[in-house]
Parts: structure tokens; sequence; C-alpha cells
């Protein structure tokens, strides 16, 4: 889209008026042509350019923490033919609107972006406009060029849980995800095991010890893990309710339990030695996608789910 600065014409055409009422003779022609010759070239020049570059960025990498200053470089890069003395980029970052300006007069221009995190989760860099402007500032343009998508992870805060009292859940689980993050949690080290019987969940079955036996081997039910809480983080969530799921899943695994956090279609499934791993799983959800269909929950009698909102917590 090509947009005219109206002020940027009435500048050119009162100067010219100034020209021809006090400047006589070829002196005053010339000036006026080269002018207008300056203004042909000036748009000539943002127009064949406009699509002669790309974007990219560069700079994010690995775990942040709320609060770390994190940078990114916006590079433009020549293509062919292409001078643009100006050129604004509008975009979001971590939650905060940018306005970033360079030039391309060479073959590369870049301008570098540091912004602090305010709250944990993973942070796409979004670009809204890209807006090209000639040397003499006659025309504006928007381009459509588009840089490949840049996220940051920031892990979220170890605070304190605000919530209502969720008890841990004894009912005993055929998951066998849940049953080795129970063990890990402080429960001996194996299992008992007995033949496989008609009607065995095939879940408990220990195909290592199985294929060594030679025979089906299921893991006793005394031995089962309980069936972990489900920790839901609900559609429009923000880091602070990232926070209080990782509070609560912690509070559950000190007590010996299992906690499946649930974000979007992804869920993460934690024990008490697991909660750093949790924490970095937090660190890349998309908080603001989580309005997609979540994974099935458990059908289980007395099965506790706790969903986080930033309207308050709901314990079903």
């Amino acid at each position: 889209m090509m947009k005219l600065s109206i002020a940027g014409w009435i500048e050119a055409l009162l100067f010219a008026g100034m020209v021809l009422l006090y400047i006589s003779g070829e002196s005053g022609c010339i000036l006026v042509y080269s002018i207008a010759l300056a203004a042909a070239l000036s748009i000539i020049t943002c127009v064949v350019s406009r699509r002669h570059f790309s974007i990219s960025c560069t700079g994010c990498s690995g775990l942040y923490n709320v609060g770390d200053r994190i940078s990114v470089e916006l590079s433009l890069t020549a293509r062919g033919f292409c001078i643009l003395p100006f050129v604004t980029v509008n975009g979001r970052f971590l939650g905060q609107p940018f306005t970033a300006r360079c030039c391309v007069l060479g073959r590369r221009g870049s301008v570098k972006l540091t912004l602090r995190a305010a709250e944990c989760g993973l942070s796409r860099l979004e670009i809204d406009e890209v807006i090209l402007r000639d040397l003499l500032g006659i025309i504006y343009l928007k381009s459509d060029i588009r840089p490949e998508p840049v996220t940051a992870a920031i892990m979220p805060r170890v605070v304190g849980y605000t919530g209502p009292e969720v008890p841990v859940n004894l009912i005993p689980s055929d998951n066998d995800e849940e049953a080795a993050q129970s063990l890990m949690t402080g429960g001996t080290p194996g299992y008992d095991h007995r033949e496989y019987e008609k009607g065995d969940s095939l879940r408990r079955i220990n195909y290592k010890l199985s294929a060594k036996k030679h025979a089906l081997y299921v893991r006793k039910d005394e031995n089962l893990a309980a069936e972990s809480v489900d920790i839901v983080i609900a559609p429009g969530s923000d880091g602070n309710c990232a926070e209080q799921a990782f509070a609560l899943a912690g509070k559950l695994t000190a007590a010996g339990g299992t906690a499946r956090v649930i974000c979007g279609t992804d869920s993460f499934t934690a024990g008490y030695s697991s909660l750093t791993k949790l924490r970095e799983w937090l660190a890349f959800r998309d908080l603001s996608s989580v309005g997609n269909a979540a994974p099935p929950r458990s059908e289980a009698i007395m099965h506790t789910t706790v969903t986080i909102s930033p309207t308050g917590f709901v314990v079903t």
C-alpha cells in the first residue's frame, strides 16, 4: 500500500513557487528541474526497493527468568538493488510494543532490541507492520515482508501457592507415566510382580521382565501409584496462572503425590524429582493459545481437577 505524505507535497510546491517568483532565468529553471528529478528518483528508488530485502531475527536462545533483559537483533538484508534510507518496524515482544528504525544503504542494516521479561511463558516476536519511507519523505510504503518466528522461553518464578486446599489423590492409577513419577517421589525402587491373569490391565505389564521370564508379568495392585491431580491452565491465562500451577504441583508432589499440568493440547505429569523439568516445560507453553482442546482427563471416581485462570481457582 502506498501512502503519500501531504505535508511533503505542500512543502515541495511552496518551495517551487518561491523559486518561480523570486528566481528568474536559466538558473531558476535548472533548480526546478533538479528538484523534480530528485523527487522522482527518490520515489522510484523506494518503490523498486520495496521487495528487494529480507528480515531476520537472531539473539534469542536458551531459557530466561522473569526480570531478565532479553536482546533480539533485527537484520535487514538487501537482495539485488535495494536502497531504503528509512525503515520503521512496529511490533510486540515479551508482551510489550516496540518501534525499531533502521536503514538499508549497503548490503545489510540492523537494529538491536532489548526488553525486560515481565512474565513467564513462551513469548513470540510479532511484527505488526513494516513501513518504508523514501529519502525525501514524499511517500510511505507498507511492506508485507515478515521474518521467521522468534521465541523466548521464560521460566515461572518459584512462588507460594495461594489457592484453595487440594488433597493428594489416593486413587490407584493405571497410567505408567504416573506410576513412574510416583516411584521417583520416594517409593521403594522396583515393583513386586505376579503372573498375568485374565482381566488385568495391559498397562500394568512389565514387558522387560516378561521378556526375561518368557511369560507375562504385571505389577501387583498394592504397588500401583496414586492417580495424579489434574491442574488445568485455563484459556486466557497469564504468567501468574502458570506460576500458581507450578506452585500447586510442587505442593502435591512434596506430599508424595503426582500432578498432571494441562496447558492447551499439551500435558506434563510431574513427580517431586521432576519439578525442574516441569518448570522448563512451562517456559515453552504459549499461554495465549491455551484455548485449544485439552487432553482427555481422568474419568476415575473422586478424581480431582483444579482449573486456574486469572479470575481464580475452581476445584472439581
